[in-house]
């Protein structure tokens, strides 16, 4: 044995980090990060334990560049077991040190209990050694750590509130795997970067400040509504109902409101009030659905937080921001449900770093009904655990607001902001619904009824759908006319999205012919405003949201929604929920004639989803039980298929493609690289054509000869970027290549 032992080699001032330097610094921090969640003195155990394995020559080893793939975590994950009494708390401790390099495992105590007494390999089931191993090694090595770190050992820590729920026990673990790599890696930068925590970290939260922003934004749009005053008065009485309850208590809320009432800004009203009111609620996070609805919001959001962090996967970040995003160290976030909630079931360290951050957060979920139905009863009792073990308020937004007290076995009981959402409902009759749905339509039926009104919209529930029906149009509408027609799916890169929405609300303002042919991508969050709309059948909500576009100001006569039927074989996406529900509003229809302004015709069409249902899928329930923390990050997903990306040669921004693609040919894919390039790309599931017909994209490792394969492709030829229909690998009857 040696003795001083380090912790990390020599930064640029040539000065080695001391092991008992780390140990204390990581020791103070964990404490720190964890005093939200009133365990920081787990904390200061898990930051002064987590290294304890590098009191070793194997590790000394490895900063001299003699020795490689040494194991310096399970030493300390096995102390901390050892010291603790091997009891369900000292198990949970050993399993989160164990991780902080590799990921969550609950049957790692078999090798620590291996490593303490000498029996076994010697290695982790990587291949890794182990830096200490045998109760020789581990006596000899404690003792010259105590040395050092006399007090690190011994703390007295409270006993961990478990429960025999797995999802309850694994969000701990996450919680406190989270503080101890924040911990951890925080405080190895600052060897290299002192000031890391400090450029590293934004501003506290001003919730003042923000909340009079709003109401400035507030005041300008009820100065420039061109809405009907009976809407006004109902936008401004949300408004106020949000204001009103943000004085009550941190936890679970619901806000049930129809579409076009304006619930961003009413939302983001009770955020900061509810900030104002509980000095502890420490940031605010906005949750969307959808990147596609993402470019919008974002700009108003900003208005009212300037120090707004995207995090998402098109998110464009500055380099503040991208340390910011390292941490979710900021006031105001805005994410996904992927980015959200897919880190709260992840094994990886890297994934749950920045969870801690949570406690003490405003979470608003905007379009609550999105959640995947077979991912329900984890997600919602994950949500629930938010509420009452980690300080958080969550709200539930939509105007389908999904009836989860249906849902076997959970408890859901949230408070509902809005005193009576029935009455919101019935006062915002803005259009009639017309069912058509006991037969078949062709699509061209439906573009001939479409083009006999001056401005329409038709909703599909497929791309290849929408792309058949916008070729009708483009056969039928007079050549006077093409103009007015557009196409709207992910198809469409982002900032091509963006500009064919900014033409369709300038031609329905000035009442031009505008006929839109779009996905399921325009129903939650995007303000248009047509006279009618024609929905493909689809589940419940989705047709509600739907309806959400047309006559969303209700400055004239009622909007018109038709529910069709297509004549098509394939009529939904894949996955089994879809169909289903769907299906659910057949069954529906069948009972008796569907208000959709009714709460309880809302509340009897989950209920009937709900009862078909067969809870949360087979495997996560299987994993939960069996607490496999890999198990679950694998089958806990959000989206199943997230297709390749494929930047594109969009005409209007040719300037950026162009340096895109010269970039490429010096670096390779580079991080800044995807993230100039979001605008300009598209996912697609045509892995096949991608592949035929697109450059693939590759990091590059050691020069050209060492690249690493990824899902990023490019494409050069213009044609299969059709000015309208965006990425179109039909246009090519034969392609020979690019190369």
């Amino acid at each position: 044995m040696r003795e001083p032992y380090y912790a990390r080699s020599a930064n640029a001032s040539g000065k080695k980090e001391t092991l008992a330097c780390h140990a204390q610094r990581a020791s103070k921090l964990c404490g720190e990060f964890l005093r939200p969640i009133s365990y920081s003195e787990i904390g200061t155990v898990l930051g002064g334990l987590h290294d304890f394995g590098k009191a070793s020559d194997r590790f000394a080893e490895v900063l001299e560049g003699k020795r490689v793939h040494v194991n310096h975590a399970y030493p300390g994950a096995a102390l901390a077991y050892w010291r603790y009494g091997q009891k369900e708390t000292a198990r949970m401790l050993a399993t989160v040190i164990a991780a902080h390099h590799s990921y969550l495992d609950s049957n790692c105590i078999i090798r620590l209990k291996e490593l303490m007494q000498g029996t076994g390999s010697g290695y982790d089931e990587e291949g890794n050694l182990f830096s200490l191993f045998g109760m020789t090694e581990m006596k000899e090595a404690l003792e010259a750590f105590q040395a050092e770190n006399p007090r690190l050992i011994g703390i007295k820590i409270p006993k961990l509130i478990l429960e025999e729920d797995a999802v309850a026990n694994m969000l701990l673990a996450r919680f406190l795997l989270s503080a101890l790599v924040d911990a951890d890696y925080s405080a190895s930068a600052e060897h290299f970067q002192p000031d890391y925590l400090k450029t590293h970290t934004g501003p506290a939260l001003d919730s003042e400040d923000a909340l009079g922003r709003l109401l400035q934004i507030r005041t300008e749009k009820q100065k420039n509504s061109t809405s009907s005053p009976a809407l006004n008065a109902l936008r401004d009485q949300l408004f106020e109902d949000c204001l009103h309850a943000a004085e009550l208590p941190p936890g679970l809320y619901t806000l049930t409101a129809p579409t076009g009432l304006g619930k961003t800004l009413s939302l983001l009203a009770f955020a900061a009030k509810h900030c104002i009111k509980y000095r502890k609620m420490r940031r605010i996070i906005l949750i969307l659905p959808y990147l596609a609805i993402m470019e919008q919001n974002v700009r108003d959001y900003r208005k009212i937080f300037p120090e707004l962090l995207e995090l998402h996967s098109a998110a464009v970040l500055d380099e503040k921001a991208g340390f910011l995003a390292e941490r979710w160290a900021s006031s105001c976030i805005i994410t996904t449900n992927v980015g959200f909630f897919e880190p709260l079931f992840s094994a990886r360290p890297t994934d749950c770093r920045h969870l801690h951050q949570l406690a003490g957060s405003v979470i608003v979920l905007d379009e609550a009904q999105s959640l995947p139905s077979d991912l329900l009863e984890a997600t919602l009792r994950t949500v629930h655990l938010l509420c009452t073990q980690y300080s958080c308020t969550v709200v539930f937004s939509t105007a389908t607001q999904p009836s989860f007290q249906h849902l076997p076995g959970l408890e859901w009981k949230p408070t509902e902001i809005v005193p009576d959402p029935e009455r919101l409902f019935q006062a915002t009759r803005r259009v009639t619904y017309d069912w058509r749905i006991d037969e078949q339509v062709p699509y061209r039926r439906i573009a001939k009824e479409l083009i006999s009104h001056r401005q329409g919209c038709v909703i599909v529930n497929l791309r290849a759908h929408a792309k058949k029906l916008f070729r009708i149009l483009e056969e039928i509408v007079s050549d006077a006319e093409s103009e007015g027609i557009f196409y709207l799916t992910s198809d469409l890169c982002g900032a091509h999205r963006i500009k064919v929405l900014e033409s369709i609300k300038e031609r329905l303002a000035e009442g031009k012919c505008c006929y839109l042919v779009a996905s399921q991508c325009i129903e939650a969050g995007v303000d248009l405003d047509f006279p009618i709309i024609f929905r493909a059948l689809a589940p419940l909500e989705s047709i509600i949201q739907a309806a959400g576009r047309c006559n969303r100001n209700g400055d004239g006569a009622d909007g018109e929604v038709i529910v069709f039927l297509p004549e098509e074989e394939h009529l939904y996406p894949p996955g089994a929920y879809y169909q289903r529900a769907a299906l659910c509003v057949k069954t529906l229809a069948s009972r008796h004639p569907i208000d959709c302004f009714n709460l309880k015709h809302i509340e009897e069409y989950y209920e009937i989803l709900y009862s078909n249902g067969d809870g949360d899928k087979e495997k996560l329930k299987k994993a939960l039980e069996e607490r496999d923390y890999r198990k679950v990050q694998e089958v806990y997903r959000l989206i199943e298929a997230k297709g390749v990306r494929v930047i594109v040669p969009w005409k209007d921004n040719m300037e950026l493609f162009d340096s895109l693609q010269e970039e490429y040919g010096k670096n390779g894919l580079t991080r800044d690289l995807i993230r100039r390039a979001t605008l300009l790309t598209v996912s697609s599931f045509a892995e096949d054509k991608v592949k035929e017909c697109c450059i693939p994209l590759f990091f590059r490792t050691y020069g050209r000869e060492n690249e690493v394969q990824t899902d990023w492709y490019l494409l050069e030829n213009q044609k299969c970027y059709h000015p309208k229909l965006g990425l179109d690998f039909g246009v090519l009857e034969t392609f020979d290549g690019i190369f």
